[in-house]
């Protein structure tokens, strides 16, 4: 069949359509979990292209079914649906209505995107077997949504045999598509650390134990977890990122709180890196005296990709938007809650390219001047369609 001639065609007809979805969604961003007003707009689509769904599931997402001609496999296509709280600077005509929120993370052009695979893919089901299974994820930017999703059975009924979901790349021309096989995004974990010492006179240091000097030591020593206890060749990173104690400047500090995050993106390395933070801290803080309590908490896996759909994702790419449009990306120290579904169930999650090649610089995820070439949109859709019924009739 030749997918990539009638999709281009589908998507065509689409352009100005999504644009106004993303623009519409991007006028009312809402933050995790709090987006009913974007799942209402999303059921309404649904409803209106004849695609059976179902709302609430992970509190506020929408899982949409689109049923083929026949039994056959079922590929999960996924969108987030959540802003940041950012306000926004772009002075476009379509900005955020809302204060110190905004779609600056390009969740507005994912769901735009998702629609409009939909919108194509419902319109061939008589030509395909097997089911699309669309996911309206929230909360992906507080890394939860996921998780709220797979509780409420969003991996059953049917259950995926593959997933897909695309990420915009403002580092990346319109026409690109960037991908990566095997880990492509890190885990992400956060430290919590409380030092606590003994109190006393600044003049009189050796009558104390200081909180302040063992949690700067401590902060030192952590670097060396990544440098001295880890290969090389594995990306890892622990930065503290808030230290908060001590009462006035002639005062020796009781305690010391700190906070940080891991990002490792070896599965064995996300295992033992807790144990090797807990050393350091605790005998460091041995060595001055102190005490130390730690609270680690594991809020999301590495993200990794099948190699079968990263080739597939790669094939509906050049089929859609030319031989020259693939770049491999490095791995990113930044994480997406896309890997739960992942760790689950084989798939691969993409960059679609949203710079304007007039542009003189990106513009920048996760900052009040953040934008996107619209001309994105219905590309991205019809690569979600292409590698979806590609993958259903292998």
């Amino acid at each position: 069949m030749r997918w990539a001639e009638i999709l281009n065609e589908k998507a065509g007809r689409l352009k100005e359509e999504l644009i106004a979805i993303r623009r519409r969604i991007h006028g009312s961003p809402e933050l995790g979990f709090e987006e009913k007003g974007t799942s209402q707009f999303i059921c309404k689509k649904l409803k209106a292209l004849g695609i059976r769904f179902q709302a609430g599931v992970g509190k506020t997402g929408v899982v949409g079914i689109i049923e083929g001609r026949g039994a056959g496999k079922t590929i999960g296509l996924r969108a987030d649906m959540d802003g940041v709280p950012v306000q926004e600077e772009t002075g476009a005509a379509y900005a955020s209505e809302k204060p110190g929120v905004m779609h600056a993370c390009g969740h507005d052009a994912h769901v735009a995107c998702l629609i409009g695979a939909a919108s194509i893919l419902v319109s061939l089901r008589d030509r395909f077997q097997g089911n699309i299974k669309l996911i309206f994820q929230p909360a992906e930017e507080i890394d939860q949504g996921a998780k709220a999703m797979m509780l409420d059975g969003v991996l059953e009924r049917p259950r995926p045999d593959a997933f897909l979901a695309l990420h915009v790349a403002p580092e990346l021309s319109v026409g690109t598509v960037g991908i990566k096989e095997g880990p492509m995004m890190a885990a992400i974990d956060t430290l919590k650390i409380s030092v606590t010492g003994i109190g006393g006179h600044g003049g009189a240091p050796h009558q104390c134990v200081d909180a302040i000097v063992a949690a700067s030591a401590m902060v030192m020593n952590l670097q060396t977890a990544v440098s001295r206890n880890i290969d090389p060749a594995q990306s890892t990173s622990i930065s503290i990122g808030t230290i908060s104690g001590g009462q006035a400047d002639n005062i020796i500090a009781s305690r010391v709180d700190l906070t940080g995050t891991v990002r490792t993106i070896d599965p064995e390395v996300h295992q033992v890196i807790p144990q090797i933070i807990e050393r350091i801290c605790k005998n460091t803080a041995a060595t001055f005296g102190a005490g130390v309590s730690l609270g680690y908490q594991k809020l999301i896996p590495p993200l990794i990709n099948c190699k079968e759909m990263v080739g597939r994702v790669a094939e509906s790419s050049k089929a859609i938007l030319g031989l020259n449009s693939v770049v491999e990306v490095p791995v990113f120290m930044g994480g997406d809650d896309f890997a739960f579904f992942l760790k689950e169930i084989p798939g691969c999650y993409f960059y679609l390219g949203t710079k304007n090649p007039n542009w003189k610089k990106a513009r920048s995820l996760h900052n009040g001047h953040f934008d996107i070439d619209e001309r994105c949109l219905h590309l991205g859709a019809a690569i979600l369609a292409h590698t979806a019924l590609i993958t259903l009739e292998r």
